[in-house]
């Protein structure tokens, strides 16, 4: 499960397989694979993997692109899926939403009054939505990735900031890590010289 889990999984789409009943289609690059649990398994397994927070997540990005349902997965800035209706499902906890990896799908369309999502291997998956509401989905994962790397430069400039404004006296934490370093340097000289 944890080398799958480690894969680039482009599509999760939840799947009735004979005796097995709901289970859970995972489409990587060259391969699909059919696991026996649920979807909802399947993506609470993947997010505990990647100490991801998915309640959380859809709070906060709930917020921010006013939506409530459907929100995108941003477990990562290149790991974002969006959800798309695949199926109708027959029992009362059986999923009905697939997952699609946002950088992964080359063209979404409608053909014959049916929607497709066409990802980057070339495999088309219809979908039962219409085609505004697949679009509308694409553009809010499209969002939430912008927003994503707006904060984490947002970060990245915070902490320039603070270095090149803080000239001020040196913090015990700073002498301590300051130590530790000179004192590790002088270990790596001995050994070397030994």
């Amino acid at each position: 499960m944890k080398e799958l889990i480690e894969q680039d999984i482009l599509v999760m789409i939840p799947s009735y397989e004979g005796e097995s009943g709901n289970c859970t289609k995972v489409h990587l690059k060259e391969d699909v694979m059919v696991l026996k649990y649920t979807l909802r398994t399947f993506l609470r397994k993947l997010c505990s993997h990647h100490h991801f927070d998915l309640k959380a997540s859809n709070n906060h990005y709930g917020r921010l692109i006013s939506a409530r349902s459907n929100l995108p997965i941003p477990i990562s800035p290149d790991r974002i899926y969006i959800q798309l209706k695949v199926r109708e499902p027959i029992g009362k906890d059986d999923g009905a939403m697939g997952y699609f990896k946002l950088n992964g799908i080359k063209r979404i369309f409608s053909r014959e009054g049916v929607t497709y999502v066409r990802m980057e291997n070339g495999v088309e998956h219809p979908c039962l939505c219409k085609l505004e509401t697949a679009k509308k989905q694409l553009r809010q994962g499209n969002l939430v990735q912008e927003l994503m790397s707006k904060k984490k430069s947002e970060l990245i400039g915070e902490a320039i900031e603070y270095y090149a404004s803080q000239d001020g006296p040196a913090m015990k934490s700073d002498i301590a890590r300051l130590y530790m370093k000179i004192d590790a340097i002088l270990m790596k000289i001995e050994k070397g010289y030994e």
